[in-house]
């Protein structure tokens, strides 16, 4: 019983996490608002609470950050480096339809990214938000499926989450039919993350990955849409 509350428990932080998402950007237009709800109430207050909740709070965040070694951390960076290449890529084709780039740029600034920002956003984006959400989805989420599915769903089921809030920005910034594809290509490096979380559970291989994700994300933004 107590497994199967859990259970819910997280697929109602799953939704949760998109319900921020659409909240912040669709409802208020406001990324403030949006990096407050998602990355303090959802990735740091709901594994927090759920903790305390566990009454073994300090075991689960050790946990989650696991130790440090060199093998899992240069297979990160080594993944990253591929995620990086792949991102810009992928962007670069995106954006090679005709206006797109100012859409994008239009969507965004609809959202208070200014240019003035943008290096600040993009500082946020590749360091913080790439820690975040993985401390959440494969440190704490992941994690806590395991306890009552098998790894290859609990794998499909967290990745399934966390590629469900990137259809509504990719879908905002780049159309339905790109942005299904931008949220496929999510997914997919969702299960990537989740396998390497089950090969060498530290935080650090998985994180560094998705930081070059994400400084991919941020160089594609900074060169060819400001």
């Amino acid at each position: 019983m107590a497994r199967k509350r859990t259970l819910l428990l997280l697929i109602v932080y799953g939704f949760a996490a998109t319900l921020t998402i659409f909240y912040g950007l669709v409802e208020k237009h406001s990324v403030i608002l949006t990096f407050f709800s998602f990355h303090v109430l959802v990735c740091i207050c709901i594994p927090v609470i759920h903790g305390w909740w566990e009454r073994d709070l300090r075991k689960h965040w050790r946990f989650a950050w696991g130790s440090f070694e060199w093998q899992g951390t240069l297979y990160g960076l080594a993944n990253g480096v591929l995620m990086l290449t792949g991102v810009l890529a992928g962007l670069w084709l995106l954006l090679q339809e005709p206006g797109r780039p100012e859409a994008v740029r239009a969507g965004m600034e609809a959202w208070g990214i200014e240019r003035r920002w943008i290096w600040g956003f993009s500082f946020y984006l590749v360091f913080i938000n790439s820690l975040l959400e993985e401390l959440f989805w494969r440190g704490f989420v992941l994690q806590r499926l395991r306890a009552s599915l098998s790894r290859l769903m609990s794998i499909f089921l967290s990745s399934f989450f966390y590629s469900l809030y990137h259809l509504i920005i990719s879908t905002i910034l780049f159309g339905f039919r790109n942005g299904l594809f931008i949220t496929a290509m999510v997914f997919g490096a969702g299960l990537i993350w989740g396998w390497m979380k089950g090969m060498f559970p530290s935080i650090y291989p998985i994180w560094f990955s998705h930081l070059f994700a994400d400084l991919g994300l941020a160089l594609a933004v900074v060169l060819w849409i400001y």
